[in-house]
C-alpha cells in the first residue's frame, strides 16, 4: 500500500469513528421521579457539564450561564409529551466576595436569587434540577412507560438560541409543541437528536432510565 493511500485510509477510519461517536446514544442518568400533588417532578444533577477551567472562570467577574432543557417523551416513541427549560445565571461579586445565582423558568413568581460562598456550590445550583415541576399527572396515561431527555447548555452563544431563550422566558408554554412559547424548542429532533455543536460552549446530553408515573401524591 502506497503512503497516500495509507494517508486517504486513515482519514476515512477517523471519519467512521467520529460518524459513530455522533451516532452513538445519549448515556443514561438516574433521575428522581416523584409526584408533588398534581405535578410530576424531576430532580437530576448535571454538575459534569463544567471542567475545573470553567469552574475557576466563575470568580473572574463574568456572567456564566447555564440552560437545561427538559423533554417527557414515551418509550414507545413519538412527539414529547411536555417541554420545559430552567436558566441560571452565575455572577460573581467581587465586592462581598460571594456568587449570585439567579434561576428563572420564565413562569410568573417562578425566578429566585442566591448567594453562594463557593465556586461548587454555584456550579451545584446552576446545573441540578430539584423537584423540578414538568407536566400535570393528569396528561399522563397510567401505567405507561415514560422517560426523559436532557440537554444542558454551558454560556449559549447562538443568536438564535439567545434569542429563542429570551422568548421562552417571556411566554412559556410547555405543552408539547403547541403554544407561543414552545418554538423556542424547535423540533425534537433538531433540539435533542441532532444538535448544533456551535449552540454554546459545551453541551450535554443524557436520558433518564424509563419510569412509571407514580400514582401516590405527595404534600
Amino acid at each position: 500500500m502506497t503512503r497516500r493511500a495509507r494517508i486517504v485510509c486513515l482519514w476515512l477510519l477517523l471519519g467512521l469513528g467520529a460518524g459513530q461517536a455522533l451516532a452513538a446514544s445519549p448515556a443514561v442518568r438516574t433521575a428522581g421521579i416523584a409526584r408533588k400533588s398534581d405535578k410530576l417532578v424531576v430532580s437530576v444533577g448535571l454538575q459534569d457539564l463544567f471542567g475545573p477551567r470553567d469552574v475557576e472562570r466563575l470568580l473572574s467577574g463574568f456572567s456564566t450561564r447555564v440552560l437545561i432543557r427538559v423533554a417527557l417523551l414515551r418509550d414507545e416513541g413519538g412527539e414529547p409529551i411536555a417541554q420545559s427549560m430552567r436558566l441560571a445565571e452565575i455572577v460573581y461579586d467581587l465586592w462581598d466576595e460571594k456568587l449570585r445565582v439567579r434561576l428563572s423558568t420564565g413562569k410568573p413568581g417562578a425566578s429566585e436569587m442566591q448567594v453562594v460562598a463557593t465556586p461548587k456550590a454555584a456550579v451545584d445550583l446552576a446545573t441540578s434540577l430539584v423537584a423540578f415541576p414538568l407536566v400535570e399527572i393528569g396528561r399522563l396515561e397510567p401505567g405507561a412507560s415514560y422517560h426523559l431527555s436532557l440537554r444542558a447548555d454551558l454560556n449559549p452563544i447562538s443568536e438564535e438560541l439567545v434569542s429563542n431563550m429570551r422568548r421562552w422566558l417571556s411566554h412559556p408554554s410547555g405543552r408539547g409543541r403547541s403554544g407561543s412559547g414552545d418554538s423556542f424548542f424547535g423540533s425534537f429532533v433538531s433540539v435533542f437528536v441532532n444538535p448544533r455543536v456551535d449552540d454554546s460552549e459545551r453541551l450535554l446530553q443524557v436520558v433518564s432510565q424509563s419510569f412509571v408515573p407514580p400514582s401516590g401524591a405527595t404534600p
